[in-house]
């Protein structure tokens, strides 16, 4: 029986890899986190100058530790990311919601609607996915084989 050392993969193949990865979370984050929100809001006529820098602003953001996130997953700067962008999506989730109260004003008429129960929802996902991200990172790390040096006298 022999034992071979495993192949090392080439770190360019492993970062277009990741670079392709990172190119369509970004466009689907693209569709969620800014497309979706500017056509809502600007066909119920609440697209403000504030909401678009918001909108944008955020995505931005999701964007950048999405990419940071993928490309280097296997640091702990990727990780970092990781956990950060679970918390940035949860806030812009309550943000871009104003807290789960949605008001519509047309003519005289006033509807204002609360979905707080759904708003908690919705930012639980992101915030379950930073704490899978977390406990991930903990069992790999504690699952590192640790390499035992002989001293020799």
């Amino acid at each position: 029986m022999s034992l071979e050392a495993p192949k090392k993969k080439n770190k360019a193949l492993v970062y277009a890899g990741r670079a392709v990865q990172a190119a369509i979370f970004v466009a689907i984050n693209y569709a969620i986190f800014f497309i979706a929100p500017s056509v809502f809001y600007s066909n119920l006529g609440l697209l403000t100058p504030e909401t678009v820098t918001a909108i944008s602003s955020y995505f931005l953001i999701i964007g950048s530790l999405t990419v940071i996130h993928l490309l280097l997953k296997d640091h702990i700067i990727g990780f970092a990311s990781s956990v950060a962008l679970g918390i940035v999506q949860a806030l812009y989730i309550y943000v871009i919601t104003n807290g789960g109260v949605l008001s519509i004003s047309y003519g005289g008429l006033s509807l204002t609607l609360e979905f707080k129960p759904l708003l908690y929802l919705m930012m639980a996902t992101p915030l379950v996915n930073m704490v899978k991200q977390i406990m991930d990172y903990l069992s790999s790390s504690a699952a590192q084989p640790v390499q035992m040096v002989d001293v020799q006298e």
